[in-house]
């Protein structure tokens, strides 16, 4: 396969990256390609964005990703408050008697191992302002239009799609497809993709409405602190969700609950059966409520043998569909998008060998099995033995996980787990790289904000041999090679503020840390010593195996 991308073919148009499927992963595909200088055309057959709040929390680990891309101050701009005092009661009604708290430990969204919090936004909201960042940037979004078919050869993907409003249908040329299409992934059916797991899980029905009282019903909710309520009585059982207004809709609040799919259908589920069930799941009769809509959906847990077919992709639940337990299935979608792009964006931009892209597969699918089973066990353990019973913690899942193979330079020496506290891992290749403070000029700043669109040297104090290399290196590869030296003083690049560096990654004074675009360590050499003499020849060894060059 060539490593790029030629746009001189004769079709009606050409573009380095053809996304299918404008929801959340898609619309976060498209941004975080932009941000790394690379075109895409997004496809989706509906006409705009979500009218569904959905997902409606994204953890402190999402967050840092879309800080990373400039997205976390229009975030703030439009989310509803949080709190790390907030819960997910097990009541009788929102005002009725509490059987437990089944969300105690809200450390995946806020943790001293980040210098961010999560956020509340509801998908509907976010998608908004993904779609005008995105388009800033430069991604093309078609709404209203459809996949029709597509093929692809050693070079790239052919595919035709087509207009729902003027029936037009054109020949798109990519390099790459990216399937963000969803669990019924029509990509994936046609690649011929299977998938494993437990399947189905059971059938749900989300009941959205809106209520004159809506002020009053957030009351509700913000006096027991509950971003989320389960309910159990004798009329329903299941979940009530608020969902804050936005200059886009007003408060808006979801009921979900199980239904038979094999012998009901939404039209068994009139206004008249569902304002019960929302008034008995409030815990106040008659109180004024206004139906919107009925949404049915699958609880599933699947995921795909495969992730990557040729110069196709598959992301978010188009790659593995899981149970909501935790709100981790957008939030891993996410990072699935993030941890895509920058490979894309290397081979595009010539940089990096297109075998960096088989790491793809090998890095996010194995965690996504891991996930999967854990939220399954997630739910379980609400279900069987309530919170005194949970032991799956979700911070550990979204934040402190590592990549034991990919894009990374190992190490033999250590016998590490796959998932720990984020605060336990000391620079070992594969995990994510650590917060501390930096200072540069009297301005504070995270060292999670060096990264985001190169690849990172990060160098400690008395590293001056890895500078003296690092230069002569990255002009030798022709790579963009962002250099730091953390000093102790005014020396460096950064002031080590808490003189955290050296611990917090593993090295001594003398060390070198390489950080991929996407915050993961690929590489480092705690010692100048314990290699060759060779510093340059050290870091284009390294880069070069991270780069399958």
């Amino acid at each position: 396969m060539s490593n790029t991308w030629n746009s001189s073919a004769p079709y009606d148009e050409s573009i380095p990256v053809l996304i299918v499927g404008g929801s959340l992963i898609g619309l976060s595909m498209a941004l975080f390609l932009s941000r790394q200088g690379i075109r895409s055309i997004l496809v989706e057959r509906h006409p705009g964005t979500s009218i569904h709040p959905r997902v409606a929390s994204l953890t402190a680990r999402t967050m840092e990703i879309f800080r990373a891309v400039g997205a976390e101050s229009s975030i703030r701009r439009v989310e509803p408050a949080f709190s790390m005092d907030s819960s997910v009661p097990l009541a009788k009604s929102l005002v009725g008697e509490q059987f437990d708290n089944l969300m105690e430990d809200f450390s995946g969204y806020f943790t001293p191992a980040s210098p961010v919090h999560g956020s509340l936004i509801a998908q509907d909201v976010l998608e908004k302002v993904l779609l005008e960042l995105s388009a800033q940037a430069g991604g093309e979004m078609r709404y209203r239009t459809e996949l029709v078919d597509f093929e692809q050869d050693e070079e790239g993907i052919t595919a035709t799609i087509r207009d729902s409003n003027s029936g037009e249908s054109r020949r798109v040329r990519a390099s790459f497809l990216v399937a963000a299409d969803g669990s019924r992934s029509g990509i994936r059916k046609q690649l011929g993709i299977g998938h494993h797991g437990k399947g189905s899980l059971g059938h749900f029905i989300s009941i959205l409405f809106e209520s004159v009282e809506s002020a009053q019903l957030m009351k509700l909710f913000r006096e027991r602190e509950a971003v989320m309520c389960f309910l159990a009585n004798d009329t329903v059982k299941g979940a009530l969700t608020p969902y804050a207004g936005s200059k886009a809709r007003s408060d808006i609040f979801r009921l979900d609950i199980g239904y038979d799919s094999e012998k009901e259908t939404l039209a068994d589920y009139p206004e008249e059966r569902c304002l019960p069930l929302v008034q008995a799941a409030i815990g106040i009769p008659d109180f004024p409520v206004q139906i919107k809509t009925l949404l049915p959906w699958e609880m599933a847990a699947r995921v795909s043998d495969r992730f990557q077919q040729g110069r196709v992709f598959l992301v978010g639940d188009a790659a593995r569909a899981q149970p909501p337990s935790g709100a981790l299935g957008g939030n891993t979608g996410i990072a699935e998008a993030q941890n895509l792009a920058w490979k894309l964006a290397s081979v595009l931009r010539g940089e990096s060998n297109i075998r960096l892209l088989d790491t793809y597969d090998a890095e996010r699918r194995a965690l996504a099995d891991y996930t999967v089973e854990q939220v399954i066990m997630l739910s379980q353990q609400r279900h069987s033995v309530g919170s005194k019973g949970i032991t799956v913690n979700t911070l550990e899942l979204n934040m402190g996980y590592r990549y034991s193979k990919g894009a990374i330079v190992s190490e033999e020496d250590e016998d590490l787990p796959l998932v720990q506290n984020p605060q336990r891992w000391t620079g070992q290749p594969g995990t994510r790289a650590s917060h501390f403070t930096l200072e540069s000029q009297g301005k504070q700043i995270s060292s999670l904000d060096l990264f985001g669109e190169h690849f990172v040297l990060l160098v400690g104090p008395d590293g001056q041999k890895w500078l003296d290399a690092a230069q002569r290196t990255k002009d030798a590869l022709q790579l963009s090679l962002d250099i730091y030296r953390i000093g102790d003083s005014n020396e460096g690049d950064f002031i080590d503020c808490e003189k955290a560096f050296c611990h917090a990654y593993g090295v001594t004074a003398t060390g070198a840390v390489i950080v991929r675009p996407d915050g993961y360590i690929g590489w480092r050499s705690r010692e100048t010593e314990e290699k060759a003499q060779n510093p340059k020849q050290v870091l284009t060894q390294a880069l070069s195996t991270l780069l399958f060059r």
